[in-house]
Parts: structure tokens; C-alpha cells; sequence
């Protein structure tokens, strides 16, 4: 992380979900600034989806806390099935809010998610916008390689290095 900053991260009980939960939701918003077509707009369908991200894997929703409070935040999952590659450990979703971007916020929070679901899968998955440019270099710095596209989306698979 960059000098100077400092954020713990938090696996949130359901209570504290609930708590910091628009929070949450205002990191969403403001990462998807200028990223629209890939996101959600409407706050309750955003906080319908966050809903959907904790209760997919609890263990798996890993906030970043600076001094300020929640400034980002990851959400994978265990028991994720893919057609293709069958059971891998999957990244739903990390967003970090802009001002706190390029910190290694991010990459922390990438790096907690990977740990994590390295305790069962030797293979990761992830869905990302084609026209996330910013998104697709972060994960293909983090070992990420295209293999695949649905639509506007594209698969990027990672594996567990020894």
C-alpha cells in the first residue's frame, strides 16, 4: 500500500453488514463512475446485489477500513461452479472508491480474496467489463489472463502459484 496509508480489512458478522451496508453502496456507485454499462444504477438494485455478494459467501466479503471507515471492498466465493473449468474459487467484485484508488488498496484486497480462496481451489475466475481498461491491466498484473467473453464481459482465469 502506498506510504502513508493505512486499512485494516474486516470479514463483516451479518449485523455489521447491515451497519455499514449504504456505505457499501456508495463505494459501488462512485467505482462504476464513468463504467456504467457494466454497472448497477438503481440503489435498491445495487443494494439487492451487494445483498447477493455477502450472502453468496460470507467469509468471502472482506471490507477495507481506513481511518475514514469502509473505503473498498471484495466479495468471492468458495463454491463457485464454472461450466468449463468446474469448482474454482471465484472474484465477484472488488471496488475501491476513486480518491482511494492507486494506493494498493486494491491489490491488498485482491491479494486477501486469493488467500482465501486458495484454501480449497487451485484455479480463480473473474468477469470483467471489455471496456474496463483500468480493470483488465490490474488483473492481468495480478496473473489474470483472458480466456473468454460472454457478451460485453470477458473471462480471466488465474492459478495458484506455489
Amino acid at each position: 500500500m502506498a506510504k502513508g496509508f493505512y486499512c485494516e480489512f474486516k470479514r463483516p458478522s451479518l449485523e455489521e453488514f447491515k451497519q455499514v451496508r449504504g456505505r457499501l453502496v456508495q463505494i459501488y456507485r462512485e467505482a462504476y463512475i464513468g463504467l456504467e454499462p457494466y454497472a448497477y444504477s438503481d440503489p435498491s438494485d445495487i443494494k439487492g446485489y451487494i445483498n447477493w455478494l455477502y450472502r453468496t459467501d460470507p467469509e468471502g466479503f472482506i471490507i477495507a477500513v481506513g481511518e475514514d471507515g469502509a473505503v473498498g471492498f471484495v466479495a468471492c466465493c468458495r463454491n463457485w461452479w464454472d461450466k468449463e473449468l468446474g469448482a474454482i474459487g471465484e472474484i465477484h467484485e472488488i471496488a475501491v472508491l476513486p480518491q482511494q484508488q492507486g494506493k494498493g488498496i486494491g491489490s491488498a484486497l485482491l491479494r486477501e480474496a486469493l488467500l482465501f480462496l486458495g484454501e480449497v481451489h487451485e484455479v480463480f475466475g473473474l468477469w470483467v467489463g471489455e471496456g474496463n481498461e483500468r480493470a483488465k491491466a490490474f488483473y492481468l498484473k495480478h496473473g489474470f489472463e483472458p480466456i473468454g467473453r460472454m457478451g460485453k464481459w470477458i473471462r480471466m482465469i488465474s492459478k495458484k502459484r506455489p
